[in-house]
């Protein structure tokens, strides 16, 4: 995995563990990505055994 990569994913990372709710487009325009992107890198997290809470649509 290249150092980009890894530096997105921990920011994104950050977000999610914050106790602050946010809605898919909010992170992609917070962290500058696609929505594509943030559920691609959801998904990694839940196939490294994270728990992901999704609520609403």
């Amino acid at each position: 995995m290249d150092q980009p990569k890894i530096e997105r994913l921990l920011r994104l990372m950050k977000m999610l563990t914050a106790n602050v709710t946010y809605s898919v487009d909010e992170i992609a325009e917070r962290l500058g990505m696609s929505r594509r992107t943030i559920y691609r890198y959801i998904d990694t997290f839940r196939d490294a055994g994270f728990l992901i809470k999704k609520s609403g649509d």
